[in-house]
């Protein structure tokens, strides 16, 4: 597994439960916090993915019969099919750094409950396995070779090389819807996982707090003791109104 030194830096601050993460996206929230807005982002991706399902879907009908297409109409065709192979590359991004993420936190955060913790993380990579092979399944069911999708402008060639021949452009079709609805399943999932792992990321920070706050309070009752469980302050005759003499200041 790939770890970012950026992620894992941030996870290991939550020892320090008053700091807060400043960024252009959540300016000075906490990182649970941040985790609560990322889950945000990706239900946004969730309306996109399926908006774009929504929209080769009309497409699927409108040429689904069609001989030629013209390449006014080929265009139009790939913009959201192209859009959607991006939003793929997003969903297998933010799983990846969701799995980086809760590994760390799992390793730096031995008090929290480790059975839970362990399964945040494998709970990102099953999500990620089962998006891509969903994909992969979408593009077999199509008689499509997945090999000839594992990049942007490999993909893109794919489908505009169908785009030209009636059979093979059903089948395109079909396996974007497929792939779209796939990436609709996959983005619900990790919005659910994320927004789990920010509260366990919460709890973690709040258990630290409050023996942060623990260790403070027995260290002012040591303090105490050593003087005889009386005020701090110094005793004496001198008093802060009396001079050294017993005139007033």
């Amino acid at each position: 597994m790939k770890k970012s030194n950026k992620l894992i830096f941030i996870i290991a601050m939550l020892s320090a439960p008053n700091i807060s993460f400043a960024g252009t996206m959540t300016g000075g929230a906490t990182f649970p916090e941040q985790l609560i807005q990322e889950v945000t982002l990706i239900q946004s991706k969730v309306t996109q993915a399926q908006q774009l399902v929504n929209m080769i879907q009309r497409y699927e009908n409108m040429i689904q019969n069609m001989v030629t297409l013209p390449q006014s109409m080929i265009n139009k065709v790939l913009q959201p099919i192209e859009q959607l192979y991006g939003l793929a590359e997003q969903a297998q991004s933010i799983g990846t750094e969701g799995e980086n993420i809760s590994s760390e936190f799992q390793q730096l955060n031995v008090s929290v409950d480790p059975q839970m913790a362990a399964q945040e993380t494998q709970n990102y990579e099953s999500i990620t396995t089962g998006f891509n092979n969903a994909v992969n399944e979408a593009l077999k069911a199509a008689n499509l070779d997945p090999s000839n999708f594992t990049t942007e402008q490999k993909a893109m060639q794919q489908v505009a090389n169908a785009m030209q021949d009636p059979n093979s452009r059903n089948a395109i079709m079909q396996a974007s819807v497929g792939v779209g609805q796939a990436e609709v399943s996959d983005l619900t999932q990790l919005a659910q996982t994320t927004n789990s792992e920010a509260t366990l990321q919460a709890m973690a920070a709040k258990s630290a707090l409050l023996r942060k706050n623990a260790d403070n309070q027995i260290s002012d009752n040591q303090v105490q003791s050593a003087f005889g469980g009386g005020s701090l302050s110094a005793t004496g005759d001198i008093t802060p109104t009396q001079g050294l003499n017993g005139s007033a200041w």
